[in-house]
C-alpha cells in the first residue's frame, strides 16, 4: 500500500524555510512505514519527511521523521530501518532544518502546483505551507500551527510512503510462523 504519488521529475522545489504539510494525503488504516520513495531534484542537502497526526482543529504532532540526506538528483528510496507505526488519518509532510544542513538555494523534493499543468488535479492536496523549520517540531509534542505563519496551498509532491497495513502484517506473520512450525514436524 503507498501514500502519496508516484515520484517522478516536478518543476518545483519545496522551500527550504517552509515545512509542506499534505492535509489531506491521509493513511487510510493503521500500518507500519517501511520506505520513502521520493524525486530528489537537488544533489546537496538534507530534508525530512515527517508523519504528522491532528489531534484537534489546531493541534498537531509530528510522530515521526525520516531523513533524506544528500544524494544524486533522482528517484530514491529510503528505507526505514525500524519500521514506524502510523494510524488511520496520519499524513506526510516535508521539512527543513535551519542548521545548514539544507540546501541554499530551495528544498530538495520536488512539487508542483495546478498552474503548472503537469499533474492531472485529482492528484493534489490540500498542503499548509507553514513558516517554521524541523526544530519548531519536537516529535510527540504537541504544536499549534497558527502560532506561525501559514497559507493553504494546491501542491503534489513527488513523494510516496510505502505502507504494510497492520492487519496483513500480523496475518502474514502469523502465516509464515505456522507455516515453519508445519515444516519443522515434519
Amino acid at each position: 500500500m503507498s501514500l502519496g504519488r508516484a515520484p517522478t521529475s516536478l518543476p518545483r522545489l519545496a522551500d527550504n524555510r517552509r515545512a509542506s504539510l499534505m492535509l489531506n494525503n491521509q493513511v487510510t488504516c493503521d500500518s507500519t512505514l517501511r520506505q520513502v520513495v521520493y524525486f530528489r531534484g537537488a544533489a546537496d542537502g538534507t530534508a525530512l519527511v515527517g508523519v504528522w497526526r491532528q489531534l484537534a482543529d489546531d493541534e498537531y504532532v509530528l510522530k515521526h521523521r525520516v531523513a533524506l540526506p544528500p544524494a544524486a538528483i533522482g528517484i530514491h528510496r529510503v528505507d526505514v530501518a525500524h519500521p514506524l507505526p502510523v494510524e488511520r488519518g496520519d499524513f506526510l509532510g516535508v521539512h527543513y532544518a535551519r542548521d545548514g544542513a539544507s540546501p541554499r538555494r530551495g528544498g530538495v523534493v520536488g512539487y508542483s502546483v495546478p498552474e503548472d499543468g503537469v499533474v492531472d488535479r485529482d492528484q493534489f492536496y490540500h498542503t499548509l505551507v507553514v513558516d517554521a523549520g524541523d526544530e519548531d517540531f519536537p516529535v510527540d509534542r504537541t504544536v499549534r500551527l497558527s502560532s506561525f505563519d501559514s497559507r493553504l496551498e494546491s501542491r503534489t509532491f513527488a513523494l510516496q510512503a510505502t505502507l504494510v497495513p497492520d492487519s496483513l502484517g500480523q496475518s502474514s506473520t502469523s502465516s509464515l510462523l505456522r507455516s515453519f512450525h508445519s515444516t519443522q514436524r515434519r
